[in-house]
């Protein structure tokens, strides 16, 4: 088979699937919950493939390349894409509110394309990032999303605004420290674990 094959694109590739798989399932049931589920989980992928790369020494120069051109263009389908749709479906569908998801879009993927230039040194993990992560897009999206469980709101309107305002920040100039360790990923687990919960069986 084309490609390479190994733990970290295999988790890449998981969390693709996961977006896609959400999406889907929010099509075909009317319950947008499934497409952030997705989200969310495609989140905790994104957050471990990069680690698991950087821990394998024996990668060639080609397996490098390939999991950051992988890392890229499931960011753009699982945290660009995904969303947009998804909140196009939702009801963010007028002709400015399309425009807005659209602009979203370009900032994201010009975002993702300033990470992969500037990041020359494929084994170094970074310490700040410049701009938001895509990544990071969920989080927000997500806050929102749960609120919905618990407050009487106006959503369109709320995600009307907020897209525009995350999509800037992608292509912002904000430094962001980026925090690692085994308890900060130990605490992302938990966290988007109770958002879950929250969100499909308690809420």
């Amino acid at each position: 088979m084309l490609g390479y094959w190994n733990k970290s694109v295999y988790i890449t590739y998981l969390g693709s699937f996961l977006a896609v798989g959400g999406y889907l399932v929010f099509l075909t049931t009317g319950n947008v919950d499934y497409s952030f589920l997705g989200m969310i989980l495609a989140c905790v992928c994104d957050m471990f493939d990069g680690k698991v790369a950087r821990s394998m020494k024996n990668r060639s120069e080609q397996e490098k390349n390939f999991g950051v051109e992988i890392d890229s263009l499931s960011d753009i389908i699982c945290f660009i894409a995904i969303p947009a749709l998804t909140l196009y479906h939702y009801g963010l569908n007028n002709w400015y509110q399309i425009v807005i998801l659209a602009l979203y879009v370009v900032c994201g993927i010009i975002r993702l394309a300033y990470f992969n230039v500037a990041m020359s040194d494929k084994d170094k993990a970074i310490k700040e990032y410049k701009g938001l992560p895509v990544p990071m897009s969920v989080f927000f999206f997500g806050i929102v999303w749960l609120l919905t469980k618990v407050c009487d709101f106006n959503v369109v309107l709320v995600y009307t605004l907020l897209v525009p305002l995350v999509g800037y920040l992608h292509i912002s100039k904000i430094t962001i420290k980026k925090y690692t360790g085994n308890w900060f990923y130990i605490t992302v687990c938990l966290i988007s674990l109770i958002g879950i919960i929250l969100g499909l069986f308690v809420l």
